[in-house]
């Protein structure tokens, strides 16, 4: 929440020429509400479930990225999953840049107040920590990052090589 996980994604989606698809874009264009309506109304289970069907629709397709939502990582059966069709990516911000974004944003369903949000970050912390790759976002820009995660996958030895078709400006 908060990290720039779409915004991120969607750049990179951009210089390496791919198909962008936000899982709670999904979720909302499927069930014809935000994602804040399906958590107040429907729960958070409910949308979890959406979502994991959402991702997993993905399964067929190729040259996509995926932003998820931050609650969908946590599930081991949804790790597993990303590893099998790709490499996971965890954008770690400071609480202080996340709780700013969202306070701005609106429509977070899990933004309540400052303690609530840093015990909810500070709990899923062990589960990100399981992802491919921890970039450490903040003191970079989008163009930064793309180019760190890019320079990730490329390595030798990276988990899914990304044949960039053209340079990131900045």
């Amino acid at each position: 929440m908060g990290s720039g996980k779409t915004t991120v994604g969607r750049a990179l989606a951009e210089v390496i020429e791919y198909t962008f698809v936000d899982t709670d874009e999904m979720v909302e264009a499927r069930e014809g509400y935000p994602v804040e309506v399906l958590f107040r109304e429907r729960g958070e289970g409910y949308f979890r479930e959406r979502e994991w069907e959402a991702l997993s629709s993905l399964s067929q397709r190729s040259r996509v990225v995926v932003a998820t939502g931050g609650g969908l990582f946590l599930a081991a059966t949804h790790q597993s999953f990303i590893r099998r069709h790709g490499a996971s990516v965890w954008l770690d911000a400071p609480l202080e840049i996340v709780w700013e974004r969202g306070r701005r944003a609106g429509g977070r369903p899990l933004f309540t107040t400052y303690e609530e949000l840093s015990a909810l970050l500070e709990s899923r912390r062990g589960r990100y920590a399981l992802a491919d790759h921890r970039i450490d976002v903040n003191a970079l820009g989008v163009d930064q990052v793309v180019m760190e995660i890019l320079a990730r996958l490329n390595a030798p030895g990276g988990d899914t090589p990304v044949n960039q078709s053209r340079e990131s400006s900045g």
